[in-house]
């Protein structure tokens, strides 16, 4: 489905349909990492008795393949490493994307599990920075973009975006659209096309109705 598509084409889609949201200055751990899939969302926070914390492998555990985790957490300092990474792809879980830091980026590029964050610090949180039952499958913010649980998340190189879920369809519909678009444009560009061969290009742009 998505994972097909370029990510130009979906935000393009996003804004000829006006639904979903974009993150900023998350990104991938690695260049080549790309992310599609359902959110489970977590706000980590700092717990203290007589509260149960969630720590991060039990996080993973509630997801189901193909999801995506998204965590906010508000603590400068990694919470997430090599070892989450690997329960997390023997989950099938498509990815982790953190409004907050990892460590372990070497071994991390290697596994090739799709990671997003905000940058590399091997300071920890503190220990008691964790999530609890009523922090799991809430609203939270990351990268300035708020995440439902539910909502379809789809990311590379260039950044996330966030779709909500009851408008995937007709995003996915659009931006294929929008890839045959782009087809056009690039064969008229290879040929030298003139501006007047590239408007002709324009008038095939085809756009659903909101």
């Amino acid at each position: 489905m998505f994972q097909r598509l370029e990510t130009g084409a979906v935000t393009d889609a996003m804004v000829q349909l006006g639904v979903g949201s974009w993150m900023e200055g998350v990104y991938p751990t690695s260049p080549k990492m790309k992310v599609f899939g359902r959110a489970v969302t977590a706000q980590f926070s700092i717990v203290v008795p007589p509260q149960e914390p969630i720590d991060q492998f039990q996080l993973v555990s509630m997801c189901r393949p193909g999801d995506v985790l998204v965590w906010n957490v508000p603590h400068r300092g990694n919470i997430c490493g090599e070892n989450i990474m690997h329960f997390l792809g023997n989950r099938q879980v498509n990815g982790l994307i953190i409004d907050g830091y990892t460590r372990d980026k070497a071994t991390i590029e290697e596994m090739g599990i799709p990671q997003f964050t905000k940058g590399i610090s091997i300071a920890p949180v503190p220990r008691n920075c964790r999530a609890t039952a009523k922090d799991v499958n809430v609203p939270v913010s990351c990268g300035g973009a708020v995440v439902n649980p539910g909502d379809y998340l789809f990311g590379d190189i260039d950044g996330v975006m966030v779709i909500p879920e009851a408008s995937v369809g007709d995003v996915l519909l659009q931006a294929e659209l929008n890839m045959e678009y782009e087809q056009r444009m690039e064969q008229a560009l290879n040929q030298n096309a003139d501006y007047e061969g590239l408007q002709k290009v324009f008038a095939t742009k085809v756009l659903l109705k909101r």
